[in-house]
């Protein structure tokens, strides 16, 4: 996972002494996306203020888990993150150019089993989540066992021990949560104070391959599909077929504002352009 959406909100908050985030309604959530990028772009992504200090809350962080160690540098929004990696050396999902993780979270501890006894193609992997003074079971995680492309989708679950240091109650644990009252147990009443409020949907060019796998997620996870998109709640993926691309290519990230905007367009970078308009936002990658 190159997930760390509610512990970098916490500490953001707490530091700023604001502490506070067809089918029928699935059981999870999109959550977070992410992407490695050229190290100009990386190094372009907090250098306009209007990006920076209004429209998200900005972190650069470094997270030591059981099975990875990586920097990245968020947006994290009201209800979900965007999720920005370089290249790195440590050859796993994420640190190749180009890499597109799409991370949903589950509401209820026991969705990722229900899920792994009755399908074979899953697995779960437990992650724990390290410091030099302690080490406790962060989440677990469901992905295809079969994967070559460079796109790859995850379910994640906290454990219990992660959510009650969150603040949840042995009864809260047992509920399903959705994402709003997950947000009033771990930041009470306090307002969040940007814009971003989550991700709508993406927009995705995909090979064969690509879409076998896109396919695949589809029926695992029960979402719904058609030829041009996948849905799960209100988040969609949306997707064009192109046979000779070498890869799938992540075109833009459409998000919800927590308010109206006036219309803006700005180049974060050579390669990354934001678009403001009303009530949403499109992060286009050229």
């Amino acid at each position: 996972m190159k997930n760390i959406t509610s512990f970098l909100l916490v500490v953001y908050l707490t530091s700023t002494g604001m502490m506070g985030q067809g089918k029928a309604k699935s059981n999870i959530d999109c959550n977070t996306i992410f992407i490695c990028i050229k190290e100009e772009d990386y190094t372009a992504l907090f250098s306009n203020s209007f990006v920076k200090d209004t429209l998200f809350v900005s972190k650069e962080n470094t997270t030591k888990t059981s099975t990875d160690e990586y920097t990245g540098k968020y947006f994290i929004g009201e209800f979900a993150t965007i999720e920005f990696l370089l290249p790195s050396r440590n050859n796993k999902f994420g640190d190749h150019l180009n890499d597109i993780g799409i991370e949903f979270k589950s509401r209820k501890i026991g969705v990722l089993d229900s899920i792994k006894d009755i399908n074979s193609k899953v697995e779960i992997e437990k992650v724990y989540i390290e410091s030099d003074t302690e080490k406790h079971l962060w989440y677990d995680a469901l992905k295809l066992k079969e994967n070559k492309t460079n796109l790859e989708f995850s379910i994640l679950e906290y454990s219990a021990e992660e959510l009650k240091m969150l603040g949840f109650t042995d009864d809260e644990i047992k509920k399903s949560i959705s994402p709003t009252d997950f947000n009033k147990i771990v930041y009470g009443n306090h307002k969040y104070p940007r814009k971003f409020k989550s991700i709508k949907s993406i927009e995705l060019e995909v090979n064969e391959p690509g879409l076998n796998y896109l396919k695949q997620v589809a029926s695992t996870s029960d979402f719904r599909i058609n030829k041009k998109f996948i849905q799960c709640n209100d988040f969609r993926i949306y997707y064009k077929l192109k046979k000779k691309l070498a890869q799938t290519v992540l075109k833009h990230i459409e998000i919800d504002l927590t308010e109206n905007l006036p219309q803006k367009s700005i180049n974060i970078s050579s390669s990354i352009k934001l678009l403001v308009s009303n009530k949403t936002a499109q992060i286009e990658f050229l």
